[in-house]
């Protein structure tokens, strides 16, 4: 074979390769081919975060609260299950000191306090002031221990981290604060908080988190 020859099949050869290596990379450089990339900026943080913790309805936290009202408080192991329609919150600290039990629905809620005397009324708030001298508003804290604001109240004050959670707000009167979140079963949940109300503290460490 002549070298004429042979430079003439090479030159060949390598465009082919050339043409092969361009389609190649045309194809990968589809738009239909390309992996969704992850939401990076605050904004999509947050609307991700929000959305995938106010799909939890059915839960189950345990730890410890410690109330302080002035001078006087107590600490207790707490214990809360919140189903669609339904909750039931125990609170059991040493010597029956603060433990007590609301079982409570749509319509009505159940207190059992440390005498075992048993009250019923609309509202878990009314209940605890009269019978415990103290109270949290549940409808808003089923959603402050899951970091969220309560949508039926404005929202002031508040503080959004680079992660897009919550960790300062303010509304119904209540300054809540996200100390630390954990991360369980992918969702970014509260592991300690802190709720205070004029005189009235409120401090949740939540040691397990499960979605019934």
């Amino acid at each position: 074979m002549s070298l004429t020859r042979f430079m003439s099949q090479a030159a060949v050869a390598l465009r082919g390769c050339l043409l092969v290596a361009i389609l190649v990379l045309a194809g990968c450089a589809q738009p239909g081919l390309r992996p969704a990339a992850p939401p990076t900026s605050p904004g999509d943080l947050h609307a991700t975060h929000v959305a995938a913790i106010s799909a939890l309805h059915v839960w189950r936290l345990a730890g410890r609260l410690a109330v302080q009202r002035g001078y006087k408080g107590f600490s207790a192991d707490l214990d809360w299950r919140e189903a669609t329609s339904a909750y039931a919150l125990r609170v059991a600290a040493p010597l029956n000191g603060g433990t007590f039990a609301l079982d409570g629905s749509a319509e009505r809620v159940t207190l059992v306090t440390p005498k075992g005397e048993i009250y019923t009324a609309a509202d878990a708030e009314t209940l605890m002031r009269k019978h415990l001298g103290w109270a949290l508003p549940l409808a808003g804290t089923r959603y402050w221990v899951r970091g969220l604001p309560d949508p039926a109240y404005p929202v002031t004050g508040e503080h959004i981290d680079d992660a897009g959670r919550w960790t300062e707000f303010a509304q119904d009167g209540w300054q809540v604060s996200v100390l630390e979140y954990r991360i369980v079963a992918g969702l970014d949940l509260p592991r300690r908080l802190m709720l205070v109300h004029d005189k009235l503290k409120v401090r949740m460490v939540i040691k397990t988190w499960e979605q019934l």
